[in-house]
């Protein structure tokens, strides 16, 4: 299945086709997301962007400001917002953060057309299977190369979404991702700064213009995405796609999201959910070593051996370590600022933490031992890859998180009646 074949499949949906199931993790990951949005857009990194782009005005809605910009740019504020905290959804069969680029393009597109709630939820699900599926199609040594896969194929999702609320046809989608596979980019090699949230709103400002010049008639390579000298062999191998492809066919990768309860990269958690469980076992002055043994990919990503900012912290799997073993809410993103990360306590107990590697695990497993000074050793072990199935329990985790971003209970729970409105208020 290539990307045309998946328009096939996706493009034409409704709100009435989507299983309930995926209605509800879909309006799971708006409420989270939004939560994230509101929080994310106190950061400097979010103020800063929106002095960059104060002159541009319009109808679209800047989350967290009393301000509207045109679609384009809210769409780049409100997706950098999003990603501020690293504390949005994850999916790894998509292999991104799959909302970050997707909503925000989406949402600006739906508020431009007039959309009802149905419509948006309905694109939103469109542009997460499609932008998933091309990442399938790319693969993994994409990422492993250096690519921020949250910028590269959240591009195509975005395009993909904003391409259903236009009710694209099937040739100005191709040209849409032929447009994508121009703008589609972004290297790991930033993160642990702004640029990475940054990255969130590139992608869905470029897939929302995608769409829209596509719409207007602007002309791309159809096949630029999949062709001789496109974006699979300029970034990737693309060996075997159609297999990884293929294996996903008859899913609905949006209900394979998983959420984050640390605000911290979502390669940290299994460790930190790892030295957590062993803090029964001694009191932190007790402890002499703590071991984490990952596999060696994760070291690229949140490896940062001494961190020394907010930013830095939550990408450095010692740092997260140690700050759990402290009890330190990692939970809260306000504990990831530079004066908690340069506190004695932190830095003397991320030197006690050591990293090792073993590519037999997942990137999402983590095993934990603690050596304590009376010679004790305690193991734990954590895998973050579980997507909840209860999803009553997930609902209530997420308002509970959304309140403790916002402190406002209402308005997630007004949120999940999206369906229902004429107009969208997030």
């Amino acid at each position: 299945m290539n990307y045309l074949e998946a328009w096939e499949r996706f493009g034409g949906l409704t709100y009435e086709d989507l299983p309930d199931d995926v209605r509800r993790v879909a309006l799971h990951c708006i409420v989270d997301w939004t939560g994230c949005a509101l929080a994310g857009s106190r950061e400097p990194l979010a103020e800063l962007l929106r002095a960059e782009y104060a002159h541009r005005e319009g109808g679209c809605r800047v989350l967290g400001v009393d301000k509207r910009s045109d679609a384009e740019t809210a769409a780049l504020l409100n997706g950098a917002s999003g990603h501020a905290l690293d504390y949005d959804d994850t999916n790894p069969a998509v292999g991104c953060h799959a909302t970050a680029p997707v909503l925000p393009a989406a949402l600006a597109a739906a508020e431009m057309l007039g959309a009802s709630g149905a419509d948006l939820i309905t694109a939103f699900v469109v542009g997460v299977e499609i932008e998933g599926r091309v990442g399938r199609a790319i693969g993994t040594e994409h990422y492993n190369r250096g690519w921020h896969t949250t910028a590269t194929f959240g591009t195509f999702g975005a395009a993909a979404a904003v391409s259903h609320l236009l009710r694209a046809d099937g040739a100005q989608y191709a040209v849409a991702m032929g447009l994508a596979a121009s703008r589609a980019s972004g290297v790991k090699a930033n993160f642990g700064t702004m640029t990475k949230p940054y990255h969130a709103g590139l992608a869905a400002a470029s897939g929302l213009a995608s769409a829209r010049l596509a719409a207007r008639g602007f002309t791309a390579n159809p096949d630029a995405v999949f062709g001789n000298q496109g974006y699979l062999q300029a970034a990737a191998t693309g060996r075997a796609y159609d297999e990884r492809v293929n294996a996903v066919a008859d899913r609905w990768l949006i209900a394979e999201t998983l959420f984050k309860h640390h605000a911290a990269c979502h390669l940290t958690h299994a460790a930190i959910e790892g030295v957590r469980g062993l803090r029964h076992a001694a009191p932190p002055d007790q402890v002499e070593g703590v071991t984490l043994m990952v596999h060696p990919d994760i070291l690229d990503v949140c490896g940062i051996p001494e961190p020394d900012t907010g930013l830095e912290g939550k990408f450095s799997l010692r740092c997260t370590a140690a700050m759990a073993l402290l009890g330190i809410d990692t939970a809260n993103p306000q504990v990831f600022v530079d004066a908690v990360i340069r506190r004695e306590d932190v830095q003397r107990t991320l030197r006690q933490v050591t990293v090792q590697t073993d590519p037999s695990l997942t990137t999402m497993q983590t095993r934990v031992t603690l050596s304590c000074s009376d010679g004790g050793e305690y193991e734990a072990w954590h895998d973050t890859n579980v997507p909840e199935r209860d999803l009553d329990r997930q609902e209530r985790q997420l308002l509970a998180k959304f309140e403790s971003l916002t402190g406002d209970a209402r308005r997630g729970e007004a949120i999940l009646g999206l369906g229902a409105q004429a107009h969208i208020t997030l």
